[in-house]
């Protein structure tokens, strides 16, 4: 072998080993990186105090959708976080004393601490989320929108998956009673399963709604987007009354008492409505339309406009009913807290108004719009604009 090809065959060698210490150490960094990437895309799981077992089983967590009327606000709250959640909730969060639970548009499931913000876990789901969760027995409630909607329980303690079952298309919020979850989709299907298992109890075709079920007793009423008022026997499934209304929701109803509901209706008016028959009681125009929630604390109905005109509308006596210009523009119902109403803006503002002075008392802004109420803990405020953020106010 000549001295020009035993110096050849050394340099490709050389070439060979250098090569090979090239791709290891490429192989090296790939590994590394595709770890980095998977802890980018991993929320730090940490479980739920056992302390902390709230019971929000429906939207705002009460029928009358009044529950935070013992409340005091402060006259100057400041804001004490901002926690990221995606790109943002369509639904109301489930708040309770220490924790907040929020659906979101891009498939997470979020249980944050109340008091840092901080999350304790997040659950990827197969769709997104129109509707806020329901949090009741230990379990967070959600269900997702399209044809392949599923309704899913969660453990509240670390978000692991109970059960999952396909109901379809929901934007409603959801119903946590006795033992059942109450729900019914856009596409007209109402439905119960049992809580504990996911073992269906029943479903009956009511017609498509926005505004959701409500329990009243053993019954169970549904406004429906075709102007109809349909009331099911809650623990089968059954018809009792199907009635006409003169319009329709796409906000959740309000309890006035065992056997009245109120509606709001985004063709400008403000109703109470007998249970079953469906005969109003009163109808109220309001000149403008009404997309939130009415709500009901004592002897009275409240309900804000789009325009932010509040409604406040004696049961006994509507002809005495009593409005209030708040100057804002608005799609969520009015939260009543004691002396005053927080109101969410469609602008992202929070504004604070004192019904004994007739007066704003102060105004707070968030980025992003406000479709939900404010919900009020322990004299904490907490929101959840649609830009992908919760924030709290203290």
């Amino acid at each position: 072998m000549s001295l020009i090809d035993r110096r050849l065959r050394r340099w490709q060698g050389n070439l060979g080993r250098a090569l090979g210490a090239v791709n290891r150490s490429l192989a090296a960094a790939g590994r590394t990186l595709a770890l980095a990437l998977v802890a980018a895309c991993t929320t730090s799981s940490r479980p739920v105090p056992a302390d902390a077992n709230p019971e929000v089983p429906e939207y705002l967590g009460d029928a009358r959708r009044a529950p935070f009327a013992d409340e005091v606000i402060d006259t100057a709250p400041a804001r004490i976080w901002t926690a990221q959640v995606g790109r943002g909730s369509v639904g109301l969060p489930a708040v309770g004393d220490r924790i907040a639970a929020v659906a979101t548009a891009d498939r997470w499931v979020y249980v944050l601490d109340t008091r840092t913000g901080r999350p304790f876990w997040r659950y990827r789901g197969d769709a997104p989320f129109g509707a806020g969760p329901s949090i009741g027995d230990g379990r967070v409630y959600v269900a997702s929108e399209g044809r392949e909607g599923r309704l899913t329980a969660l453990q509240l303690r670390d978000g692991k998956r109970r059960w999952r079952v396909r109901v379809g298309d929901v934007a409603a919020p959801l119903v946590l009673h006795e033992g059942t979850v109450f729900g019914a989709t856009q596409d007209g299907t109402a439905f119960a399963y049992a809580a504990d298992d996911g073992e269906p109890r029943w479903t009956r075709i009511v017609g498509p709604t926005r505004s959701g079920p409500l329990v009243v007793g053993s019954r169970l009423a549904i406004v429906t987007l075709t102007d109809s008022l349909i009331v099911l026997d809650a623990g089968t499934g059954a018809v009792t009354s199907r009635a006409g209304l003169p319009t329709s929701t796409l906000a959740p109803l309000a309890l006035v008492d065992d056997s009245t509901v109120a509606i709001a209706s985004p063709a400008g008016a403000l109703l109470a409505v007998d249970l079953p028959g469906g005969r109003p009681r009163w109808h109220i125009p309001t000149g403008a339309p009404i997309f939130g929630a009415p709500a009901v604390w004592r002897d009275t109905v409240f309900a804000l406009t789009n325009r932010c005109t509040l409604w406040a509308v004696p049961v006994a006596d509507p002809t005495r009913a009593d409005t209030t210009a708040i100057g804002c523009v608005a799609v969520a119902g009015p939260t009543i807290v004691r002396d005053g109403v927080l109101i969410a803006a469609i602008g992202g503002e929070v504004i604070y108004f004192d019904r004994r002075s007739d007066r704003r008392v102060w105004t707070r802004k968030v980025q992003g719009e406000l479709r939900h109420p404010p919900v009020v803990r322990r004299r904490q405020i907490l929101v959840a604009p649609a830009s992908g953020a919760v924030v709290s106010f203290r």
